[in-house]
């Protein structure tokens, strides 16, 4: 490949500073500017705000329906669940900022959403170097897909909340657009690597869900560090590894036991003994009595439900774990198919949850916004149309990218593919983890999954572009050759 002149590399500098421009214009109106939304409160964004002693001035009354931008600070609305996640980074550094240059006792969630609106802008700055090796007119056109998909209102309005998948969504995409420049790359560059390891912990430190498939960067970390010939690559390289390895340890191992019965006593009343013929035959695989059935369809949110009982709560947290739902599900796998494929069909197309709007707007409750929604609205009805579209796509990206791969000769076409497999298995873990393991709220759970989603149909619309270009180069090349007279 040819290096870049001078005015190719200029001409990629104000290409890109145009596309920037318009995707924090994007941010800035959908965030920041009066009209601005974001999503309701589900009731999890205590686990980031509580520690920073910060607490909605809705009080949690509503819940679902409405986006609550003002929260009070103060000795009143601490609250720590020691629960953890990289999201109280971001949120404890858009506090500290607006206590010192702004309000002293209440806080404005655009302070958060611009702090996260400026992570995004960054991310979305690694995809357009991700695009430099195709042509003009491919670049426009999949810069432009990539605000069409990822500046989706189904991703920004995320920005101005406390949810942790925030990080989660912010450091995958930064990681799987670096992994991408790192492996087309003949040498590792360190910044870039260090900046992949800081990308993918902050993924990995999100939440215990997402740390599950920390072993792909962490494995990619290591691929990189064998390619890289200097010893100070390798160190890096190593050093990231280690960091991931951390990252995961302590996500999971951190996150509290009464936290994880939660989310069983959800799975297995909600999904697993509420769908069955022989419930008590069931829980009593499971480690529970025969009595439990009589719970069968409750949650923990539910009033009245037996886990606002310690001693019931202390004892289904030592009878249950999650290695017993596994061995259920080895015994039973039509179950877990069964359940898979009803998530698929119910509740995989429901991709936007909770009102966009504070109450002060007037719409009702629940209301969302049309702005800036064709994808994800499109998305939504390609599943409803067709749920099992889903299982297909990733069976060609899981079967068909490695086996690309290796014929591929182009170092960029085969870091896409490469990365789409990674992105695909994680994306099939999420959705099974999402499914399985829990039984509430499962829509919203699968959000991530949605991410690795739109992400390897826009890695496979990259690729498609620079195989149509190097078609095209090829052609035009063969028809030169045959236009040029002999020479004798």
């Amino acid at each position: 490949m040819d290096l870049p002149n001078r005015s190719d590399r200029a001409s990629s500098a104000w290409l890109d500073g145009i596309f920037l421009l318009l995707c924090a214009a994007v941010l800035i109106w959908q965030l920041l500017l009066p009209g601005f939304i974001g999503m309701a409160n589900n009731g999890d964004f205590p686990k980031v705000a509580g520690p920073l002693c910060l607490e909605g001035a809705d009080h949690e009354t509503e819940k679902f329906a409405y986006f609550e931008p003002n929260y009070e600070r103060g000795p009143a609305s601490c609250y720590n669940p020691h629960i953890p996640s990289s999201e109280i980074v971001p949120a404890w550094l858009a506090s500290s900022l607006e206590l010192v240059l702004g309000n002293k006792t209440h806080f404005d969630i655009r302070w958060l959403g611009a702090l996260h609106a400026l992570i995004f802008t960054g991310v979305y700055y690694l995809l357009l170097l991700l695009l430099r090796p195709l042509h003009l007119v491919a670049r426009i056109v999949m810069a432009s897909a990539a605000l069409w998909i990822f500046a989706d209102v189904g991703f920004v309005a995320y920005l101005n909340t406390f949810y942790s998948d925030v990080p989660a969504m912010l450091g995958g995409l930064a990681a799987i657009f670096l992994a991408v420049l790192l492996a087309r790359s003949r040498r590792i560059s360190l910044p870039l690597l260090g900046l992949f390891g800081l990308a993918a912990l902050f993924f990995v430190t999100s939440k215990a869900q997402h740390a599950l498939y920390g072993v792909i960067p962490l494995a990619a970390a290591v691929w990189f560090g064998w390619r890289s010939r200097s010893p100070r690559g390798r160190l890096v390289a190593g050093l990231v590894a280690v960091a991931l390895a951390a990252g995961m340890i302590w996500a999971i191992g951190s996150t509290p036991g009464w936290y994880t019965a939660q989310s069983r006593f959800n799975l297995i009343f909600l999904k697993i003994a509420r769908a069955s013929k022989t419930p008590a035959q069931d829980l009593r695989e499971l480690g529970l009595d025969e009595g439990d059935a009589r719970y069968s369809g409750m949650h923990v949110y539910l009033p009245g439900n037996p886990m606002l009982d310690e001693a019931y709560r202390n004892r289904f947290y030592a009878r249950t774990s999650y290695s017993k739902v596994v061995m259920f599900y080895l015994r039973h796998p039509a179950r877990a198919v069964r359940i898979l494929r009803s998530d698929v069909r119910l509740e995989a197309p429901l991709r936007r949850l909770y009102g966009n709007f504070p109450k002060s707007y007037g719409r009702p409750p629940g209301a969302q916004t049309n702005r800036f929604s064709t994808w994800s609205s499109l998305r939504s009805w390609f599943f409803q149309l067709w749920p099992e579209h889903i299982a297909v796509w990733y069976a060609l990206a899981i079967l068909s990218a490695p086996w690309l791969a290796v014929y591929e000769k182009s170092r960029f076409r085969s870091a896409l593919l490469w990365t789409t497999l990674a992105v695909a298995l994680a994306g099939t873990g999420e959705f099974c983890v999402a499914s399985l393991a829990d039984g509430a709220e499962t829509s919203r759970h699968l959000w991530m999954f949605h991410v690795f989603t739109d992400v390897t149909i826009f890695l496979a619309l990259v690729l498609v572009a620079s195989q149509v270009q190097h078609c095209g180069s090829h052609a035009r090349s063969s028809g030169a050759s045959l236009n040029t007279p002999p020479a004798f």
